[in-house]
């Protein structure tokens, strides 16, 4: 006889229950959206791809669409528009009911994945294309969430869950702490910050395992760009720095002094204020090593989405996402967001 795993508890139950036999948790029939194939290695990577919101953000951009979260009381809508065009605006889902909410939003081949508050607990997932809707797991409430390889990792009143991407393999880890929202995947680690002392753990996916980063994070969110990670501490002995540390040796190999905040980071650029600076910010680029100093001042409240595009910066600023040119964001000096020149669409 089949069996299948509960998607709350993980027993292994018959196929075909509506029922769980061990916690009594209701069994949707999930079968049609489990004969769709994922590979391994789809997304979700460090560098380029939504690190800068440490899973939570409400945007999203792949393959020159934009999609996003759209929240009113009691009630989500999930948009989508070209990148090229943000007047051609469509609506892919629209839920409403007290308390209606969604957020954590991402996106594997032609789904998105989001986290969504409506008659319960759930992680969903929508096909872009047919708008067919599945749920890949029920009653479980997330503030954090991260793909990679065909898993869901996502944070749960501190604790750490996973599920395959097809609802099946739930996984509770084993940790003797509780994780704050900031976590990042690359190649098959979690990068998690300890909710009570601030301390930076690698975590294995689907293992009770974990080591030390041996550093304390700051208050920004931390970076994962080709093999290194990229923080500002908070107990610095030589004042505010920002600094790379390599992954696997976890030696510090060079860093930035007199950093007032880290801002945000791109595939090739790390962003920082300086203290008694507010009139420039500055990149640091993770190649060159060279910091370049921005004609503007640049600050945005911690785990806002933004992303760089080959012609493009795309910045979640103030209920808004911006389509700032690249030479306009990196040598302009022109303000970005005001006159809504630069506004791509409205959030809120």
């Amino acid at each position: 006889m089949s069996t299948i795993k509960c998607g709350k508890c993980g027993a292994e139950i018959p196929a075909g229950s509506k029922f769980c036999m061990e916690c009594g948790n209701k069994i949707e029939n999930n079968e049609a959206g489990k004969s769709k194939k994922y590979g391994s290695g789809l997304l979700h990577y460090a560098y380029g791809n939504n690190q800068s919101c440490g899973g939570k953000s409400d945007v999203i951009v792949r393959n020159g669409f934009v999609y996003y979260i759209v929240k009113k009381q009691d009630e989500i809508n999930i948009k989508v528009a070209p990148v090229s065009d943000s007047d051609t605006v469509q609506t892919l889902y629209t839920a409403k009911g007290p308390g209606c909410t969604a957020s954590c939003i991402n996106m594997v081949e032609d789904e998105l994945i989001f986290y969504e508050f409506n008659d319960g607990h759930k992680i969903t997932a929508i096909d872009v294309y047919s708008g067919t809707r599945r749920a890949v797991l029920e009653n479980h409430a997330c503030s954090s969430v991260w793909i990679e390889n065909g898993i869901v990792i996502f944070v749960e009143r501190g604790k750490l869950r996973s599920v395959h991407i097809d609802g099946g393999e739930y996984f509770e880890y084993s940790l003797p702490f509780r994780l704050s929202d900031r976590i990042f995947g690359y190649s098959g680690n979690l990068y998690a910050v300890i909710r009570d002392t601030g301390e930076v753990v690698e975590i294995p996916y689907e293992k009770n395992d974990f080591r030390y980063m041996e550093f304390t994070a700051g208050k920004d969110m931390i970076y994962g760009i080709i093999g290194n990670l990229y923080f500002a501490p908070d107990d610095s002995d030589g004042g505010p720095v920002l600094l790379c540390k390599n992954i696997g040796s976890l030696e510090i190999t060079n860093g930035v002094e007199n950093v007032d905040r880290l801002v945000t980071a791109f595939e090739q650029y790390v962003i920082f204020n300086r203290k008694e600076d507010n009139e420039f910010s500055f990149a640091w680029n993770i190649q060159t090593l060279r910091v370049y100093k921005l004609n503007r001042y640049f600050d945005i409240p911690p785990y806002s989405f933004t992303q760089i595009l080959s012609d493009y910066i795309i910045i979640e600023y103030m209920g808004g996402i911006y389509k700032i040119p690249a030479p306009v964001f990196f040598q302009g000096s022109e303000p970005m967001f005001e006159d809504d020149k630069y506004l791509f669409v409205k959030i809120e």
